[in-house]
């Protein structure tokens, strides 16, 4: 899966990647989300770039992962100005780190290499983000992964400590889970 999203063109992933951030304004999640998290886009990832513009404009208040002192995730909140560094795992996060401890947070919109139509999320393997999720589960209304078609399947192998998806957003779809 890594491999096929390595080989996919550049100008296609950005193209792509609009078509699903306009998918992602549609759902009714999105339009009356007030506190979201969302990440940093790596190369050959679902660019979000246009999603934290338009979450901005609209005046939602932002958060992406940030990297605590214990090598865990957590939300740090951003602004359009941030400036950003990479952290030792090669995510880009803000220099100066606002630790995000909103009561809610009404949307995640969560990066993955692999999605299925169940809701399962395959990530890097080692489980950060699907930690930092279960740490924010009594307060997040929606998580919505995002992905481009060819990382969509019928099923993935799940564990107990696996967070599962609300929503999956492709360029071509958006598919409810529960």
């Amino acid at each position: 899966m890594r491999q096929r999203r390595a080989d996919l063109d550049a100008s296609w992933v950005q193209a792509a990647s609009l078509r699903i951030a306009e998918r992602l304004f549609a759902l009714p999640e999105f339009k009356r989300a007030e506190v979201i998290c969302v990440y940093l886009s790596l190369p050959g990832e679902v660019q979000t770039k246009a999603i934290l513009d338009v979450a901005w404009k609209v005046g939602k208040r932002v958060s992406v992962a940030g990297l605590r002192d214990d090598g865990e995730y957590m939300p740090v909140w951003i602004t359009p100005d941030e400036p950003l560094m990479t952290s030792k795992f090669g995510v880009r996060q803000p220099a100066t780190l606002h630790w995000a401890k909103p009561d809610r947070y009404d949307l995640a919109i969560v990066p993955g290499v692999a999605f299925s139509e169940t809701g399962g999320r395959m990530g890097h393997g080692r489980g950060f983000y699907d930690r930092m999720l279960a740490r924010l589960a009594s307060r997040l209304t929606c998580r919505a992964g995002v992905c481009f078609g060819c990382q969509l399947v019928l099923d993935l192998p799940v564990t107990e400590h696996d967070v599962g998806m609300d929503v999956i957003v492709t360029e071509d779809a958006v598919i409810r889970t529960t």
